[in-house]
């Protein structure tokens, strides 16, 4: 088996899963309850088992408040969309990310950066991934605390949409922290999310991921790094959190057939369905 979402990874070795993990996946999903549906996925199409029950967790992705730095590395070479927003938003980019300030004072000219922006994995020369330019090449921090997207901050100044910006962000990061194990044919994807159930074969640790753990981000523990905090009543289930991050991701159908079967079985309720302001649109 392998992470599906890992497949562009710079890393190459890191799409792989374990023995031991993919033995504990199979197990998993042998017992589970799930839906055995079809989703197209960046124009293709492919059959997927999902783990519905993990669409009604309760999630809260206020990535304004909170300081864990999620885009701790580059997790995606950019394909030819990404770059081309950043090579026509060149001033805006540096502004945030001050990636080509930092190039020019190591001497690369302009036109020495913009053909890294085209041509290398990571818009960025390699010998300087993770060395002058830490955590991912397209993170930003507006202050001296959260860890935000400069891909994701240009869309919305150009007045982008939810789609519009999804389709201009690595696939891994509209998703994270979704998780897709795939066959090694990619004749079947298993799509999930990590709890206590999955963590033993999920690449995210569930346990401390206050995003999608309500008992940690309300917590002493949490708190001492987030002063603040998360409210226990921001949570939503993640089905309504990433309503439109699913149906851009997955397809309306698979969005659909989620949300009804949780519906029929109660886990969700449809008076939930009423989030007037998706995060994925909101500025800082």
């Amino acid at each position: 088996m392998i992470y599906f979402l890992f497949l562009n990874h710079p890393k190459e070795e890191l799409y792989r899963v374990s023995p031991e993990k993919e033995k504990r996946a199979r197990r998993y999903f042998s017992g589970a309850d799930t839906i055995d549906s079809q989703v197209e996925i960046r124009g293709e199409r492919y059959r997927v088992i999902i783990d519905y029950g993990v669409f009604s967790a309760m999630t809260n992705f206020d990535c304004f408040n909170c300081r864990d730095a999620c885009c701790g590395d580059a997790p995606s070479k950019f394909d030819y969309t990404t770059r081309k927003l950043i090579f026509e938003n060149l001033d805006k980019y540096d502004e945030l990310t001050k990636n080509l300030s930092i190039l020019e004072e190591l001497d690369y000219d302009r036109e020495n950066i913009k053909e890294s922006i085209l041509e290398d994995d990571l818009m960025l020369p390699e010998e300087h991934v993770g060395e002058e330019v830490e955590l991912c090449t397209c993170a930003f921090r507006p202050d001296n605390s959260t860890t935000l997207c400069a891909i994701h901050s240009v869309c919305l100044d150009k007045g982008m949409g939810a789609s519009e910006i999804l389709d201009h962000k690595p696939l891994i990061c509209n998703l994270w922290p979704i998780e897709i194990l795939a066959e090694d044919d990619l004749s079947v994807l298993y799509i999930t999310l990590p709890d206590d159930f999955t963590n033993g074969f999920t690449i995210e640790d569930y346990y401390n991921k206050a995003c999608i753990n309500m008992n940690y981000g309300v917590s002493a523990s949490f708190k001492r790094i987030n002063p603040e905090g998360f409210k226990e009543q921001d949570y939503r289930p993640l089905i309504v959190s990433y309503e439109d991050t699913i149906k851009n991701s997955f397809g309306e159908k698979c969005y659909e057939d989620i949300k009804k079967k949780l519906i029929e079985e109660e886990l969700v309720s449809t008076e939930e369905f009423c989030l007037e302001d998706q995060q994925l649109t909101k500025r800082y």
